[in-house]
């Protein structure tokens, strides 16, 4: 069920670990949804493999799997941005020798 909530933000149920929350969002009812089933799909796989039935510990440990997804995309980012970055540069150093030599000739 959603609705409008306060300020903007829409109220979404989302289920986790067959648990049901009422959450507010800001981002939208579709993208809430998305998220709430991505933490579900890892709780329940970190909670199948280990057999561990204490939802709290099955929470936290797919909070810190999802944390260090987060935290490995991030230093991919980083790598590529860095890379990109001295590419960007050394194009820029051969577009200006090519230039100058253009115009010494």
């Amino acid at each position: 069920m959603t609705g409008k909530g306060s300020g903007g933000q829409e109220l979404v149920e989302v289920e986790i670990l067959g648990e049901t929350y009422s959450l507010k969002s800001e981002t939208g009812a579709e993208y809430t949804r998305r998220v709430a089933e991505y933490v579900d799909r890892t709780a329940r796989e970190i909670r199948d493999e280990s057999g561990m039935m204490d939802q709290t510990k099955v929470a936290i440990l797919a909070a810190l799997a999802v944390t260090d997804q987060l935290f490995r995309m991030r230093d991919g980012v980083d790598v590529v941005k860095g890379l990109a970055e001295k590419r960007a540069e050394r194009l820029t150093g051969e577009v200006l020798a090519a230039v100058e030599q253009g115009s010494a000739d």
